[in-house]
């Protein structure tokens, strides 16, 4: 008797093991067997570019990655409501960079925190004020939060020409950080022989910036971190302008994200893009692609729920 006890215990044991390794598997597949929110799809529609250069398929991708991502972090406002756009764009952020990469996971991604404003701004002694914070990587124990401006957030996605985008900038601190280290060297997905030539092409940037002689972002120039950071939205913006521009840094770049945006980029986003917000009509064609009018397909589907 005392034999069958102990046996039907371990087989318990077993059994509780396998259901605590596997839970993650099993949840991820469960929120991949959900319908991707026909509400969502229109905000990537209106709002982010990188989307429309990806073919069905890669949409397709691009959309479960956003669900999984929005299954597994938490974003919080900070006196400032978190809406779908916000939740859909600061995904979009975390995803643009790493889409390139095979089962990507942040990790060490603790939460992120949106802001209704600028975070703080840096003061010289005369108490001029002369910048301010859009967003911020914390380490704190083993985790980094990501805190970012809502306005910014918002204005990245509005303008694909400017080649800033807060989100992206602060999705790319936490690649670097992979490796255990924001030093700017992304040691993580840089193949090993081509690290020196990195942080030489990188120091050679920097100088040209701080001699005004770059059309790079003066705030690359701040420390071998931002300038990561800030040629990684160069490269998500105006990969076209930079690898006329910068031909070396482009072809580098490529090798770090597997992407090569500048075969993709060549859209008018002002035209396709709507960031601030047509509703959709009911005669207009369904965002879910079923080739239905709106009001024949999903807001059927919404008001029935």
């Amino acid at each position: 008797m005392g034999y069958i006890f102990f046996f039907a215990l371990v087989v318990a044991m077993l059994i509780l093991f396998y259901r605590w390794a596997t839970r993650k598997g099993r949840r991820r597949k469960k929120v991949l067997a959900q319908e991707f929110p026909v509400e969502w799809r229109k905000i990537l529609r209106d709002r982010v570019g990188f989307y429309h250069t990806l073919n069905e398929e890669n949409q397709a991708r691009f959309e479960k990655m956003v669900q999984l991502f929005l299954s597994e972090k938490r974003i919080t406002g900070i006196e400032t409501e978190v809406d779908d756009t916000t939740k859909v764009l600061v995904a979009s952020s975390a995803i643009i960079p790493i889409f390139g990469f095979k089962d990507w996971e942040y990790r060490n991604l603790g939460e992120v925190f949106v802001f209704p404003g600028s975070l703080h701004r840096f003061k010289q002694e005369d108490g001029e004020a002369v910048s301010e914070v859009l967003g911020k990587v914390n380490p704190f124990q083993n985790d980094h939060y990501v805190t970012l401006s809502k306005p910014a957030l918002e204005q990245g996605f509005n303008d694909m020409k400017d080649r800033k985008n807060v989100g992206v900038h602060e999705f790319a601190h936490m690649l670097d950080q992979a490796d255990g280290e924001i030093d700017g060297i992304p040691k993580a997905y840089l193949p090993d022989d081509l690290v020196r030539p990195w942080q030489d092409l990188m120091y050679r940037k920097i100088k040209s910036i701080n001699k005004g002689n770059s059309d790079i972002n003066p705030y690359g120039a701040t420390n071998e971190a931002e300038f990561f950071a800030v040629v990684t939205e160069y490269f998500f913006e105006k990969p076209g302008q930079l690898a006329e521009k910068h031909p070396q840094l482009y072809e580098l770049l490529t090798k770090i994200f597997h992407q090569n945006p500048k075969r993709k980029f060549r859209l008018d986003f002002g035209s396709l893009l709507n960031p601030y917000g047509k509703k959709l009509g009911r005669n207009e064609p369904c965002p879910c692609g079923s080739g239905e009018k709106y009001k024949n397909c999903c807001m059927r589907k919404k008001s029935a729920a």
